[in-house]
């Protein structure tokens, strides 16, 4: 719990924390539409069950 606390602290205080926890959260955001919207349905790296 306390370093629940710890990276709250840090993201409301560190402007450079913050920031890159929002690029890493857009980030994973446009990884899951991109898949959502069939980009991924052929890839031949993805295991079946993720296609």
């Amino acid at each position: 719990m306390e370093r629940f606390k710890q990276i709250i602290h840090t993201l409301r205080t560190d402007e450079e924390a913050r920031s890159g926890a929002i690029f890493v959260i857009a980030l994973i955001l446009y990884l899951c539409w991109w898949g959502a919207t069939g980009h991924w349905d052929d890839s031949p790296y993805l295991p079946s069950f993720l296609r």
